[in-house]
């Protein structure tokens, strides 16, 4: 039923009505995430077990999408607020991007540069 209806809400926001549906990891959250794909559509659809958490979640994505962070917007709610489907920012993970230097001490230029990348951004979300 819960998966019916994620599939309902990837079909009103893409017009298509078969994904296929993945299972991605939860990483820490009691949240859980699928990535539901047909053709060249891909959204991640969430399953979240209390509403205020997904109410304070979408607001706060809303919020910074607006001021011009890197967030995932946020498509669509089911009507009881458990379920919602975003955008789908790809697989990209900072503590996989700069594995080797976490595991040697020694980061390249290019892992260096997405730390600061990253903290730079992070400042913008304090603002």
């Amino acid at each position: 039923k819960m998966m019916q209806r994620l599939i309902e809400l990837f079909t009103k926001h893409s017009g298509k009505s078969s994904p296929k549906i993945e299972a991605l990891p939860s990483s820490g959250s009691n949240r859980r995430y699928y990535r539901l794909t047909q053709d060249d559509v891909s959204i991640i659809g969430v399953q979240g077990q209390s509403l205020p958490e997904n109410r304070a979640f979408i607001s706060l994505s809303d919020h910074f999408k607006k001021q011009g962070l890197n967030v995932p917007q946020v498509f669509a709610t089911s009507a009881d607020g458990l379920l919602y489907i975003q955008e789908d920012l790809g697989d990209g993970i900072l503590f996989n991007a700069i594995n080797a230097g976490r595991l040697t001490g020694v980061f390249s230029n290019e892992e260096k540069e997405l730390l600061h990348k990253t903290i730079s951004m992070l400042a913008d979300f304090q603002v």
